[in-house]
């Protein structure tokens, strides 16, 4: 990781070569398409063509261990009153309003044991209301919800890092403030921390929470389905959940405090690692040699964005911190040759799956853009082609949601697939290129737009009293 913290790589120029590499290649491979030059082009088109297919049976082979893995899992068993440790539950907020007191509320409905479970609600130097009604909830449940109240706004994973030194509780439960959990979910998440000493961390189940947002929260709904109960159910039989998500995982302190200071000043070539935190402390828990597992049943339901634009800045940043985690999990997963086991071997076919994934497009993407220039009359077969080859491998994740959920909200699928293909594909060239930058995008954004409103509600009450 140090190699990497201290790497001279520039990412802008190698950029800005990538888009000089795509200008000029367009216009030359025109040319090489006019001529009698004709048997280059082919020859590399064979090789893409070659290189795409093997890619596919690869991932194929991948799909057929991951589901064999997923069908081996098991959740842990439920544990009594009595089994049941002790619990700091953290929500960080910020500028998130009313919302804030509505996830602590569920999370004060939650059947666990009032004296086992302590709430620790702390505010990022908020600008709005939030940290009022992080008070109304400290006022309103005293006896198990605690305050913390920060001046200026450090980032999420200062105010957790905050909340973590102060909880004095077995597990550490971590909440988004924009999330909603189910009644059950802290009591199923605990199940593995009590039966296996060595589990250092618990991701539980994610869902959507505003469902009605229009097709993208749909589409994403069963996108999250195929992430958690397929992907996650496979590493966690091998004890290597590579991402406990911030809307519900669970920490055992005693596993996370040693690498509590790494991870708030994790660098990443020479800047402060600001998002991506949840995978962040997952992969040093990782290294650390600690289990991270999955709980399918302790579900919380988030909210996401409903924009194009939104659900863009989103993925862009989950993707960036996919490409700093991968590079310091694939240089762990790679070493220390003597310790290779089971556990190891399967970290290692994902992140080489994971990373086909990211880093694949950067080749694939302007090649594609050049076939398409230069077979423009093959435009529509081409387009055929990618959303039938898209519906085909959405048929995965249809299946995974309709044997969960609802066969026929699993149709969503297969819009999804055509929908990455045709305007997604572009994000994970971006997001390596510009993996540097830990802009948040979507908090920016909401900020953004509340103070538009507040605008528009004052501008609307003062023409009302004119």
């Amino acid at each position: 990781m140090d190699n990497l913290q201290n790497s001279n790589f520039k990412l802008k120029k190698l950029g800005k070569y990538y888009v000089i590499f795509g200008i000029v290649i367009l216009p030359l491979l025109f040319v090489l398409y006019q001529d009698d030059h004709m048997p280059v082009y082919e020859a590399w088109s064979n090789f893409l063509m070659v290189l795409g297919l093997g890619v596919s049976f690869a991932t194929m082979a991948y799909f057929l261990i991951v589901a064999f893995l997923a069908y081996c899992y098991k959740p842990s068993k439920h544990l009594s009153d009595e089994e049941l440790p002790t619990c700091s539950v953290i929500v960080p907020a910020y500028n998130e309003g009313k919302q804030v007191l509505e996830t602590i509320e569920s999370l004060l409905n939650c059947d666990y044991p009032k004296e086992k479970m302590n709430i620790i609600a702390v505010d990022d130097g908020s600008k709005d209301d939030t940290a009022e009604w992080i008070k109304v909830a400290g006022s309103r449940y005293p006896e198990q919800v605690s305050t913390i109240l920060l001046e200026r706004n450090g980032g999420k994973k200062h105010a957790l890092y905050q909340a973590i030194k102060t909880s004095r509780d077995e597990i550490i439960v971590t909440v988004d403030s924009d999330s909603l959990v189910a009644k059950d979910a802290v009591r199923n998440i605990m199940g593995f921390f009590v039966a296996d000493p060595q589990v250092g961390g618990v991701a539980g189940n994610i869902r959507i929470k505003n469902m009605d947002g229009g097709a993208i929260p749909k589409m994403l709904d069963v996108a999250f389905a195929f992430g958690f109960e397929f992907m996650r159910c496979a590493q966690s039989f091998i004890g290597t959940v590579l991402c406990t998500p911030g809307a519900l995982s669970a920490y055992r302190r005693s596993a996370v405090m040693p690498v509590l200071d790494t991870w708030l000043n994790q660098t990443f070539m020479g800047l402060p690692s600001t998002i991506g935190e949840d995978r962040a402390i997952t992969s040093l828990l990782i290294r650390s040699g600690n289990k991270v597992l999955f709980q399918n049943d302790a579900y919380a339901f988030t909210d996401i964005p409903t924009t194009y634009c939104r659900t863009c800045r989103m993925l862009i940043r989950w993707t960036r911190s996919d490409v700093r985690e991968n590079l310091a999990m694939t240089r762990f997963a790679f070493s220390n040759i003597s310790k290779w086991n089971w556990q190891r071997i399967g970290l290692q076919i994902n992140l080489i799956a994971f990373n086909l994934g990211i880093f694949l497009p950067i080749l694939f993407l302007p090649t594609t853009v050049a076939f398409i220039a230069t077979h423009i009359h093959e435009l529509p077969h081409t387009l055929t082609y990618c959303c039938f080859i898209s519906t085909l491998w959405a048929a995965i994740p249809a299946m995974i949601y309709a044997d969960r959920y609802s066969a026929r909200k699993s149709l969503w699928a297969f819009a999804y697939g055509i929908f990455a293909a045709l305007f997604l594909s572009w994000i994970p060239v971006f997001s390596v290129f510009t993996v540097r930058n830990g802009s948040w995008m979507t908090r920016e954004l909401k900020e953004q737009g509340r103070e538009s409103e507040e605008k528009a509600i004052t501008g609307e009450a003062a023409h009302r009293e004119a």
